[in-house]
């Protein structure tokens, strides 16, 4: 199974770092989930919870208040 390379970082410290079968994001326009070899894409991020599926089948879950999201070349990079 492909996996997508996701960080997700604050300005203070990094938050996740890893490969994961899939993440689902509260974007600005809704909620969105994205897996491995997604399209380009940037959007904002509004409050809400970040689920991370890793690559082992875990499941991860990260409140936010706000954000920005970056996808390109199979990784994707949350700015909290």
């Amino acid at each position: 199974m492909a996996l997508l390379h996701l960080t997700i970082a604050s300005v203070s410290k990094p938050i996740f770092s890893g490969e994961v079968k899939s993440v689902s994001l509260p974007g600005g326009d809704g909620e969105m989930t994205l897996m491995a070899n997604h399209e380009a894409l940037v959007s904002t991020l509004r409050k809400g919870v970040i689920k991370v599926m890793d690559g082992e089948g875990k499941a991860h879950e990260f409140p936010i208040e706000h954000g920005a999201l970056e996808v390109a070349n199979n990784h994707a990079t949350v700015l909290l």
